[in-house]
């Protein structure tokens, strides 16, 4: 299923294979610890999100991602252990604008 599937599925219970016991946060709104990321999300529920570019280089992993839900765009970076699990996460959020100066949407690419 993998951590964005659970995250659009709300199954906190799926985090136990994906994330790491001693997890830690750097989003201000939610603490350290597997068990402090699960109570965070069961409290959000199910969100709606469509990951649009990952980047992976050495042990980080970056993800930009529309949160539909929360109609956000944002940026994931997870630091991963040797165990495959997530070890460590920063993130950054913005509303998704309706209207650009540039004309480009936030989540489009070139050709």
């Amino acid at each position: 299923m993998g951590l964005f599937g659970a995250f659009r599925a709300g199954d906190t219970d799926a985090f136990d294979q994906l994330i790491a016991k001693n997890y830690v946060q750097h989003n201000p709104q939610a603490g350290n610890g597997l068990e402090a990321v699960k109570a965070f999300f069961a409290q959000v529920g199910p969100i709606d999100v469509e990951v649009h570019r990952v980047i992976a280089e050495g042990d980080l992993v970056a993800v930009h991602s529309h949160y539909r839900t929360l109609n956000m765009a944002g940026v994931d970076i997870f630091r991963v252990g040797n165990d495959g699990k997530f070890i460590e996460h920063w993130d950054v959020l913005q509303p998704v604008a309706e209207t650009t100066a540039s004309g480009n949407d936030m989540f489009s690419q070139l050709s």
